[in-house]
């Protein structure tokens, strides 16, 4: 049975809307818009990471830190959020704040973590973000580890997932949960 092409095409629309959003929105008014860089885990590299984005940046933008409850606060003083336990939820509870936002939100998040995390995390951000008229850098995320490119599809499709249903998958893999729960001290 074939399917018929205006869902083809609506379907097409729903997955790639992430990246045309974001386009849309540049091209029109963000009056008040700043950049935001937001920092994975408090970790040294990963504010590391941030500060050098800051300092190639024009504007001083605001930080944003998404941690595990259980890690350590980092030295320096930044907004905060105390929800996710792996880069999908991390970026999903990023994008529940936006929603939840009354001032305008930024024109750009830049995307603070580790190097080889950089490229998944920045995907993810674009899929959960870009709906939002939100565009995610750096643009291009540097290339991933071997490692790392499993990860990126199946964050790809939780973060779809999430989209359709509000719900990341997490539970389809209850033992990786459970392992990340008690990790980040939930």
């Amino acid at each position: 049975m074939l399917l018929p092409i205006p869902f083809i095409l609506a379907a097409g629309l729903w997955v790639s809307w992430p990246w045309i959003a974001p386009q849309l929105r540049s091209t029109t008014s963000a009056k008040g818009a700043a950049d935001l860089v937001v920092v994975l885990d408090g970790i040294p590299s990963r504010l590391a990471a941030a500060e050098r984005i800051v300092a190639a940046l024009p504007a001083a933008p605001q930080h944003l830190l998404i941690r595990c409850p259980g890690l350590p606060l980092p030295p320096q003083a930044m907004s905060e959020l105390l929800q996710g336990f792996d880069t999908a939820t991390q970026i999903t509870a990023l994008a529940q704040w936006f929603a939840q936002q009354q001032s305008p939100r930024p024109l750009r998040v830049w995307i603070a973590t580790d190097p080889d995390h950089t490229a998944r995390a920045v995907l993810n951000a674009q899929i959960a973000l870009g709906p939002l008229g939100i565009q995610v850098g750096p643009t291009p995320p540097p290339q991933p580890s071997h490692g790392e490119r499993h990860k990126i599809m199946r964050d790809a499709l939780r973060l779809q997932l999430w989209r359709a249903t509000g719900s990341t998958g997490a539970w389809l893999a209850p033992e990786v949960a459970a392992r990340k729960h008690q990790a980040c001290g939930l």
